[in-house]
């Protein structure tokens, strides 16, 4: 029985952190007696090795650097014990007893812990969630919503999206299912998760699971039959044609739906951009979204509503790059030569990695929320059923892709449009971080007040630093965007047109797709009298949050009525 406290402290920390994420480190005391508790009762048996240890160790280390770079360190910090917690869990599910004796009887923790966990959080949203507030999204579930809103109780706490609830339940139904097999409570408990599934209203969710049980269903009735070379012939057109996909919807999507997700995604690669080796660092995106992209004053877009959009945002390329490696860890895994790939466990662990990742696709419920808690359990649970702990991975393959990937590093450092790109990201999270760091509304009207120096007065934030690195990315590459574009902004909000101009023309004529480049373009040559071209540029993006209104508002506020008046006509 003392090796399930392991998990049932751990359990509990996360729980702590899922609640109140602003409690700090005090919750990794009871992650610590856990490991403790472990210890006695399986000695080194509780400390084997899994092949997912370095990727999640790499993942955990862009997430600590993630919390220091974050412009809000208090909402960074939080979202770090949130991962802390994640992390834990992986730790405790991969490496604690299959089985424990209690009171004379043998149970699974984990068996229980998946049985239990998907029908309590439809349970939890059933009688939590604001049912009004969503009415209208699908009209044929709105009688049955307005007849739970009728007899809901009025609890207290934090109150679930039904997208992140409903992330959560298409991941956890496969896991429940196969923990469930052989209970006469079986039905009643899968029953109960797929109506609070259902009433969650997430096609993206509904469409994820059924896809991933489709495929599941295709792969043992005949996929997994044919040989092998056309399997993996199948895998690669599937790549192909999915990344064909996103090249068109990114393409094409913001013309044909205007504000939506395709405009988001786009929007949000464009940010990317900006810190593409560091991040932004974690809880970093919505107001960087607002005040770099929309050019708005306030928070518009929680996170890019894309799962591996948000970890490229948040941990940069390594922090998105170490979660690829454990999914494909995982993937490799179930074709490794284990037995029927670990077995109902082991399906039920890649069926519930296909949802996220496939969910993932069009939404974040879990890194963009703080169901980050349950984002590895897919991969403990696929290190269980693989029975590869303690296991090592074969040397010499992953050694000559690490040095293949090491070479490939160093060498495209040495290109100089590499360090330019390098030199513009440390310019760009100085920016955010001086700026956002300092910005609260409404003590300041608008981000272009920080970088405003008033007659007589010291600037409220030092944007030398930033604008130091910002040259030298040019020196290195004339062309480099994020350069041109983010001086651009500096010196339009500064009233030094000429030069706002010539950055901004440089930033259009390399990346004429950015959204932001267009808007301060256009005000730059509304500004010198160029209507025309200002109206063109504009007409190419959506300015329905009112971006126009504010500019106005701006040269006003700064005693320029003339230039007010250019951007109003």
């Amino acid at each position: 029985m003392i090796a399930a406290l392991d998990l049932a402290l751990t359990g509990i920390a996360a729980v702590l952190w899922y609640l109140w994420p602003a409690l700090g480190p005090w919750p990794l005391l009871l992650i610590v007696a856990g490991r403790l508790a472990r210890t006695k009762a399986l000695g080194r048996r509780g400390w084997r090795r899994t092949r997912f240890d370095l990727p999640l160790l790499l993942f955990g280390a862009t997430a600590v650097f993630g919390a220091w770079l974050a412009y809000d360190p208090t909402a960074g910090w939080s979202k770090l014990w949130v991962i802390i917690g994640g992390l834990a869990l992986y730790d405790s599910l991969a490496r604690g007893p299959e089985e424990v004796r209690i009171a004379g009887r043998t149970v699974s923790p984990q068996r229980l812990l998946f049985a239990l966990l998907p029908a309590v959080i439809a349970l939890y949203f059933l009688l939590t969630t604001d049912w009004s507030r969503w009415m209208g999204k699908l009209p044929w579930l709105d009688p049955i919503m307005a007849w739970l809103a009728a007899w809901q109780p009025a609890l207290p706490g934090h109150r679930l999206h039904p997208n992140v609830a409903g992330g959560l339940i298409a991941v956890l139904i496969p896991l429940q299912v196969a923990a469930v097999r052989g209970w006469r409570v079986a039905w009643p408990l899968v029953g109960l998760a797929a109506a609070g599934l259902l009433l969650t209203g997430s096609r993206g969710a509904w469409l994820a699971l059924g896809l991933a049980a489709a495929t599941w269903a295709a792969w043992q009735g005949w996929i997994r039959r044919w040989p092998r070379f056309v399997r993996w012939a199948g895998a690669a057109l599937l790549v192909v044609l999915g990344c064909a996909t996103v090249a068109i919807v990114l393409a094409l999507g913001p013309t044909l739906f205007p504000g939506g997700r395709p405009d988001l995604w786009r929007n949000s690669i464009d940010l990317a951009l900006d810190t593409p080796f560091t991040g932004l660092g974690l809880a970093g995106f919505q107001m960087a979204y607002s005040s770099y992209v929309l050019l708005l004053h306030v928070g518009h877009t929680v996170h890019s509503h894309n799962l591996l959009l948000d970890l490229w945002l948040e941990q940069g390329v390594v922090g998105l790059g170490a979660f690829v490696w454990l999914v494909v860890s995982g993937v490799r895994g179930q074709g490794a030569g284990r037995p029927q790939g670990g077995g109902q466990a082991g399906a039920a662990a890649l069926m519930a990695l296909a949802v996220i990742l496939g969910h993932g696709l069009v939404d974040d419920a879990f890194y963009g929320s703080r169901a980050v808690l349950l984002l590895f359990v897919p991969f403990a649970l696929l290190a269980r059923a693989e029975g590869e702990l303690g296991r090592e991975e074969p040397g010499s393959r992953g050694a000559w892709i690490a040095a293949s990937a090491l070479a490939m590093t160093v060498l495209l450092a040495l290109l100089p449009q590499t360090r330019a790109a390098f030199q513009a990201n440390l310019g760009a999270v100085t920016q955010t971080r001086a700026e956002l760091g300092a910005y609260e509304w409404p003590r300041w009207p608008i981000q272009d007040a920080l970088r405003r120096q008033a007659p007589g007065s010291p600037s409220p934030v030092d944007l030398a630093p930033a604008i130091a690195r910002y040259e030298a990315a040019l020196a290195l590459d004339p062309a480099n965007v994020t350069a041109d574009r983010r001086l651009g902004q500096i010196e339009l909000s500064r009233g030094e047109d000429a030069a706002a101009r010539r950055h901004l023309a440089a930033a259009y004529a390399a990346a004429p797709d950015q959204r932001a480049t267009r808007q301060l373009l256009g005000e730059s040559y509304a500004i010198a009298g160029d209507a025309a071209r200002a109206i063109a540029l504009w007409s190419t993006i959506d300015l329905s949050q009112g971006q126009l209104a504010l500019r106005r508002w701006w040269y006003e506020h700064v005693g320029d009525p003339q230039s007010a008046g250019k951007i109003g006509m």
